[in-house]
């Protein structure tokens, strides 16, 4: 049969193809490449010789998810960013360099060059600064509950002379407020008229119970008529005058501001009856409302600032006298009660004020918010241990200035901590395995001034 030239040459071209391949494989297995080195040509390693190592494969990651790992340059899936190399490792046989190896991968977090650029991380040293803190809240002005007097009626009648008609006014002890037409006064008065006569008559009686029944009689008529609101200026003024007043004249027994009125003109009163309420304003309760963050700084005693916006350009003072220990479940705040001087009358119930508290606490340790990693077992910091290399610390924080933390325990003053990409080093920590401190390091405690509250 006769063969076309067309697949003589196809047949030509792949022998000589093979050809080339297998001389091609015997000059890498002469140069040792294929993964058996080569003494001489085609002869096996001998024992005592170590093969050579394979090149490392360049891996790329992303600085901002460290758990996306590529193996050629490209974006992340998830940010976008660019893939950044990863800081390949060389494998050393040393018992030694593997021991320092794994005590500085559990310990502390390392950074590639590359991913120290990119995340720019900012070191910062703790600082000792004089720290004060202001706790604002609003109040409204109430009427102590120790000066809140009721003006009530001593005796059942009917109301003649309504002086005092209206309420907001104010009022002195001892000023005429009403008249009062009451049937058992009028009574009361005449039996101690009548008293009083016996008493005179039969005070220089021969018979010693004859007097002596007289005068029990005039001393109950005069309780009687105390009893029944009668002052003992009113009284001296009945033995004096020898007649009955029908329209007795009231006169209040407290001094203050007339807070509510409950009687009216020709209105018919019981006895105990109130007729006025009458409020001692020299005195008056601020009721704050605190938020829960700011209650454990106020102290009973403490010195309060307040303002209000009737009296513009004026600011009274009071001191905390209660912190109610109940939380308003609506609003979540404490009410704390300031009592605040108030001689003339200026601040009236029901008004509201701004009020401010200023808290001195001295030097203390203070680090940026941001540097702290706020985690569900504890604060974390990341504290610089070399270059590139970063420490996760456990720390106590204390008071909270807002752009800065109080740090009560945990770190030196003289260890810089990162400032900015915590949650990128934390991130970066947990991928390579980098356990979180279990217990605070034992460092000596630093001095710092004691808390005082302003103006105590």
């Amino acid at each position: 049969m006769r063969i076309a030239p067309g697949w003589i040459t196809f047949l030509l071209g792949l022998v000589i193809l093979a050809i080339a391949g297998i001389l091609y494989q015997q000059s890498l297995v002469a140069k040792g490449v294929s993964g058996a080195p080569a003494t001489a040509a085609g002869a096996p390693a001998s024992p005592g010789q170590t093969a050579a190592a394979p090149a490392a494969k360049q891996l790329y990651t992303c600085p901002m998810h460290p758990q996306i790992i590529r193996d050629h340059p490209g974006t992340c899936p998830i940010c976008g960013m660019e893939l950044v190399p990863m800081e390949t490792e060389v494998a050393d046989t040393s018992a030694q360099a593997k021991a320092e190896s794994l005590e500085t991968t559990v310990a502390a977090v390392k950074l590639s060059p590359t991913q120290a650029v990119l995340s720019d991380i900012q070191p910062i040293m703790p600082t000792r600064e004089k720290m004060a803190l202001k706790v604002p809240a609003i109040g409204e002005v109430s009427v102590p509950q120790n000066q809140m007097k009721d003006i009530v009626s001593w005796q059942e009648g009917r109301v003649d002379n309504l002086v005092l008609a209206e309420t907001g006014g104010t009022v002195k002890q001892g000023e005429h407020i009403l008249d009062i037409y009451s049937e058992p006064l009028v009574q009361a008065q005449e039996e101690y008229l009548l008293a009083l006569k016996a008493a005179k008559e039969l005070g220089d009686s021969g018979y010693e119970y004859i007097a002596a029944s007289s005068n029990k009689l005039l001393e109950a008529s005069r309780q009687k008529l105390l009893r029944l609101g009668l002052s003992a200026d009113q009284l001296a003024e009945l033995e004096t005058k020898g007649a009955v007043e029908e329209h007795l004249p009231i006169k209040s027994l407290y001094g203050g501001v007339v807070m509510d009125k409950m009687v009216t003109q020709g209105m018919y009163v019981m006895r105990g009856e109130k007729l006025f309420s009458v409020a001692d304003l020299g005195t008056v309760w601020v009721e704050l409302s605190v938020f829960e963050k700011d209650i454990a700084s106020i102290k009973i005693g403490d010195k309060v600032t307040l303002k209000s916006p009737t009296h513009s350009g004026m600011v009274f003072t009071g001191r905390v006298e209660l912190i109610e220990p109940e939380v308003n479940m609506d609003t979540r705040t404490f009410r704390v009660r300031v009592s605040v001087d108030n001689p003339k009358m200026l601040l009236r119930p029901g008004e509201i004020l701004d009020a401010e508290m200023t808290f001195s606490y001295g030097n203390l340790l203070l680090l940026p918010r941001n540097a702290v990693l706020h985690t569900g077992d504890g604060d974390l910091v990341y504290v610089m241990a070399g270059e590139n290399l970063w420490e996760p610390r456990r720390v106590t924080v204390g008071r909270d200035f807002g752009d800065k933390v109080e740090i009560i325990s945990g770190i030196k003053p003289d260890e810089a901590v990162a400032a900015t990409a915590v949650f990128l080093l934390d991130s970066e920590a947990q991928t390579k395995g980098v356990p979180r401190p279990i217990n605070l390091p034992e460092l000596p405690p630093e001095p710092s001034e004691e808390s005082t509250h302003g103006g105590k």
